[in-house]
């Protein structure tokens, strides 16, 4: 069983790039990057790939990118399906919210889910929400996805109507 979090929508949205890159050991030594101190840049393929990022921060943000790793078309009948990815904060959960209310269009419905994947798919009897886009607040966000709010919930939907 796997987590999953992903927005399902009528129309496209922008995607949230990750700041985290892949990049070549070569390429790190160039940039001036130093090493782990257990694994010296001379131990390492020159051309493994490793990732890289300016700071820690930015191993926790968030990314909302085309389409999901998992399949999660029995979830719902929206065309454009984006993956939500993030390490929880409540800073992290604001840019979240932010997003939503920045880039949902006119007429545009939009389902925000948080599901475990290989459930059992043939009882898919998730309990969601619906709001407009004015009324979604930080609250609702956090307890989707802190499971320490006292109404979290495993598997959640959101639906937002502008």
């Amino acid at each position: 069983m796997s987590f999953c979090s992903f927005i399902a929508t009528n129309h496209e949205m922008p995607e949230v790039e990750s700041k985290v890159k892949c990049i070549t050991a070569k390429e790190a030594i160039k940039l001036g990057i130093k090493p782990h101190e257990f694994v010296p840049w001379e131990n390492i393929d020159p051309d493994a790939q490793i990732l890289y990022a300016e700071n820690e921060d930015d191993l926790n943000e968030l990314v909302i990118t085309k389409d999901a790793y998992y399949t999660v078309s029995g979830y719902t009948s929206y065309p454009f399906i984006y993956e939500v990815t993030f390490g929880y904060s409540e800073s992290r959960v604001k840019q979240l919210l932010e997003y939503l209310k920045e880039n949902i269009k006119e007429e545009q419905i939009v389902e925000l889910w948080k599901v475990w994947i290989d459930q059992d798919n043939n009882d898919l009897n998730i309990p969601y929400n619906r709001y407009s886009c004015e009324e979604l607040s930080l609250d609702h966000l956090v307890q989707m996805y802190n499971w320490h709010h006292k109404q979290y919930k495993e598997q959640y939907c959101i639906v937002l109507e502008r």
